[in-house]
């Protein structure tokens, strides 16, 4: 006896299995940017930033779920580098360094999250 999930359940995996390919196009199917490692700093640093509440140096490093915090500078450095991410002083207390996305970063995240979001409503609106 098959025990498949129903339609709607595999047409969601697929769509999540579609946003895993798209993160990864949206970075040229760089190595250096998986998922797992950079979703959480792009996408909330992108999303502080949208809201008006950059993110601290201390906040970026804690939204990876993975590394030492070495390994978590050393992925943010290497963001910067790329032209992703910027690290500014902040405004009100200029010993705090702020991440910010880039306007590369920015236009890349929300292209993303455009083609995801109307792939998903895709999915929502077939039924």
């Amino acid at each position: 006896m098959n025990n498949a999930p129903r339609d709607e359940i595999i047409a969601w995996a697929l769509v999540m299995e579609a946003y895993g390919r798209d993160w990864d196009a949206t970075f040229d199917n760089r190595p250096g940017y998986f998922t797992q490692e950079f979703w959480y700093l792009l996408i909330l640093a992108t999303i502080a930033h949208w809201r008006d509440r950059p993110m601290s140096m201390s906040q970026a490093c804690h939204a990876m779920k993975s590394g030492s915090n070495r390994t978590r500078e050393e992925r943010i450095k290497r963001a910067v580098d790329d032209g992703y991410l910027v690290k500014n002083r902040g405004e009100e207390d200029g010993r705090a360094a702020l991440v910010l996305p880039t306007p590369k970063l920015e236009e890349l995240i929300l292209g993303h999250l455009e083609r995801t979001l109307t792939a998903v409503k895709q999915m929502i609106l077939k039924d």
